[in-house]
């Protein structure tokens, strides 16, 4: 009796633990149905780069996702948010393409942790970031902009009174320079300019030198000297002889 029993609860148990394994994998199997059919529903419904931009932005809390060709100096976002604008040709590619939508949603975390690093580095120099942000091209390109300013903009702009000081010192000192030049210059021609107008002085007299040879004979000093007055006043006279020299005779 007892052996019937035992097998009587056996077959129960496992029966009812059959049943409950069926229930268990027909509700796993009902599950798995329901999320397929969820995912696909989802998949489906994202046809437009409106639709990616609203899925991008409820899925990704701490980003801020904008639909625009990116140009230069455009600003959108905050320093709260990792900021990235998508080309709204690219979603759309996105959304369609869920391979293309999961490689790019990668990258996403990557962008993150560089944003924060950038911060840090521009701190370690002195700088603060204002704005920073990614774009994504038509083609799926990607880059980066940033705006930076001084930590301290007071000591910034002494530093700039500062650099201002400097040149303005260093062109009056070359100015001051450029003049003792200048001067030296004007120094040198007048110096030269005198130089020139003695050398014709001297030119101008010797052409009107005259040289003079004569012999004296004179009993005394006195009769000599008269006798040499006399012939330098009148050199054609005929005591004025050709012979070289001068010929004193007492």
């Amino acid at each position: 009796m007892s052996m019937e029993i035992s097998n009587a609860y056996s077959s129960y148990v496992g029966n009812s633990a059959y049943a409950t394994r069926s229930t268990n994998q027909k509700q796993a199997t009902e599950s798995r149905e329901t999320d397929k059919t969820s995912t696909e529903t989802q998949v489906a419904t994202r046809k437009t780069a409106a639709d990616e931009l609203s899925y991008l932005s409820e899925k990704y809390s701490n980003f801020t996702f904008v639909a625009v060709n990116y140009k230069q100096g455009m600003q959108y976002g905050s320093m709260a948010t990792t900021n990235i604008a998508i080309s709204p040709e690219f979603l759309k590619k996105m959304a369609n393409d869920s391979k293309l939508e999961k490689e790019y949603e990668s990258y996403f975390d990557g962008m993150r942790k560089l944003d924060e690093e950038n911060i840090r580095t521009h701190e370690a120099r002195g700088r603060r970031m204002v704005a920073q942000g990614w774009a994504i091209d038509k083609n799926g390109g990607i880059s980066r902009w940033g705006v930076s300013e001084p930590t301290n903009k007071r000591h910034y702009g002494q530093e700039m009174t500062d650099y201002a000081n400097k040149i303005r010192k260093q062109k009056a000192e070359k100015a001051k320079e450029q003049g003792k030049l200048e001067e030296k210059r004007k120094a040198k021609r007048e110096q030269e300019e005198r130089l020139a107008e003695m050398r014709a002085e001297r030119k101008t007299e010797s052409k009107n030198l005259q040289s003079y040879e004569f012999k004296v004979v004179g009993s005394d000093v006195r009769d000599l000297t008269e006798k040499m007055i006399a012939a330098m006043k009148n050199p054609n006279s005929a005591a004025v002889s050709a012979t070289a020299g001068l010929d004193l005779k007492i």
